[in-house]
């Protein structure tokens, strides 16, 4: 009946393989005992072969030490490939600021995981039990988990199988019983110092009063949970490979617009290489790099909540609260272009239209360190994408309707030309306009975020600024046909 149970469930998720190895995860309880067994006698029938992995957390002293003895010595009776590992918990515990019971789940599945890669395993199966799952649903509701919290254990996760999830415990002792199977106790079990085993001791059995079929309720109330979960996780997938954005993705021009800028229009700024966005498609998922991430405020507004938080929760990752996710809904509804939040391992902030999501750590922009075009040299800008180079022609009355080249009038150029970053002061009256603006707030008409106004190259002489890149030239050395003149080319590298 046991195995039947298993065989179903198994089947239901394609956890065995056909052929290879399954590392069956096995402490010497009865729990993964009973897994063992059941394994070695489906694997018989199905065409794959059983090793065990077992982690010695060292948290028991001697008891610790005869649960690794137990398993060493069962599986070499059976016959079955045995490999065990060991560390410090306390100590992994202490310098990653984490409690024991994470600290050994982290350090028992990377021995698993790095076990499975090295004789090459095709599963992971680990004995969750239904009772397990069961437990799990009560500590995450406590915690105030959302639906994936309350989805449960789940069946399959990467390599990692759970054959054992609709097996009660008192159906593991009756199986264990009947074949005269072995195994130890934990004697940290009957200790109520840890949260699942309060949950175990003091509320399930209450449950089981009300419900004695509680364990069943549960496998069908996560399987409609998980269901959900999927389906909702999907569409904020959705949402975010259209439009999430690494770097940035704010409204750019496409640069049709020539030195005759209209005073009340002003043109949008075309931004260096290294400040324009790549879709996700192009440039990863957040987390695989520690890239900002742009995501439209009005769109993730427009999304249903039960979307919008799990599109939030993908970028942020882990530790982020309903509280978190309710704060940066908050910061899509400001009228402030420059709020921001803090969340665990990250930034949140507002870039006009967007939000972005920018992890602790990652680089900010640095100003641009002056560079001095000289006639015939090209000079690289570091960090920005771009290269420049110097001409003296004879100006002909070409224009560049993307202001990525600048003529001056050579008489009208007070010392010596540089490439720089804006500085405070600065002011610029724009070819064909009436009036002299700061950058600061020609930048600001331009929906240029503040954080990026500093990469936006600025041509200048010794007595100001004569031209910006992607936005236009000033008014003071605008050559005429025929005269002698001084260009600076913008190239992308």
């Amino acid at each position: 009946m046991l195995l039947d149970i298993i065989l179903g469930f198994a089947d239901e998720y394609e956890m065995f393989p056909q052929s290879g190895l399954v590392l069956a995860c096995v402490s010497g309880g009865a729990d993964s005992m009973c897994m063992l067994e059941a394994l070695l006698d489906i694997s018989r029938g199905r065409g794959f072969s059983v090793a065990v992995a077992h982690y010695n957390h060292g948290l028991r002293g001697e008891e610790s030490v005869r649960d690794e003895g137990f398993v060493r010595e069962y599986c070499l009776r059976r016959g079955v490939p045995f490999f065990s590992g060991c560390g410090d918990v306390a100590a992994h515990a202490e310098g990653f600021g984490i409690g024991i019971e994470e600290a050994a789940r982290d350090m028992r599945y990377g021995f698993f995981y790095d076990t499975a890669a090295k004789t090459g395993a095709e599963r992971i199966a680990t004995a969750h039990t239904a009772d397990d799952n069961a437990e799990t649903v009560i500590m995450n509701l406590a915690r105030g988990a959302g639906a994936n919290g309350l989805s449960g254990i789940p069946p399959v996760w990467g390599k990692i199988i759970r054959p054992m999830l609709r097996v009660s415990r008192g159906e593991i002792l009756v199986f264990l019983s009947d074949r005269g199977v072995p195994f130890v106790e934990d004697s940290s079990n009957s200790l109520d110092i840890y949260t699942r085993n309060k949950i175990r001791h003091a509320v399930i059995p209450v449950i089981r009063e009300i419900n004695p079929r509680f364990n069943e309720a549960v496998a069908v109330a996560t399987e409609l949970l998980r269901a959900d979960e999927e389906y909702l996780s999907g569409l904020a997938e959705a949402f975010f490979v259209k439009q999430g954005r690494t770097r940035q993705e704010a409204k750019q021009g496409d640069g049709s617009s020539a030195w005759r800028n209209q005073a009340d229009e002003p043109s949008p700024c075309l931004l260096p290489p290294t400040l324009r966005a790549t879709s996700l498609e192009e440039g990863g998922k957040m987390g695989d790099e520690q890239s900002p991430c742009f995501v439209s405020a009005l769109q993730l507004l427009e999304l249903p909540f039960a979307v919008s938080g799990r599109v939030i929760r993908k970028i942020c990752g882990r530790g982020v609260s309903y509280g978190h996710v309710k704060a940066v809904l908050e910061l899509c509804r400001q009228e402030n272009p420059s709020a921001s939040l803090s969340l665990p391992g990250m930034t949140v902030f507002r870039e006009y239209d967007h939000i972005v999501f920018a992890p602790h750590g990652a680089p900010m922009p640095s100003p641009i360190a002056p560079v001095y075009p000289t006639v015939g040299k090209s000079f690289i800008i570091p960090g920005i994408g771009l290269k420049i180079s110097c001409k003296s022609v004879l100006y002909d009355d070409t224009i560049n309707k993307s202001f990525t080249s600048f003529l001056f009038k050579h008489n009208d150029v007070y010392g010596k030309i540089s490439v720089r970053s804006r500085r405070e002061g600065d002011t610029i009256r724009l070819f064909d306009q009436k009036n002299t603006k700061t950058l600061k707030k020609l930048f600001i008409e331009r929906r240029i975020p503040a954080r990026n106004r500093a990469l936006i190259p600025i041509v200048a002489d010794d007595k100001g600024v004569l031209a910006i890149y992607g936005i236009g030239i000033g008014d003071r050395a605008v050559p005429k046909t025929g005269d002698l003149a001084v260009q600076i080319i913008f190239e992308e590298i």
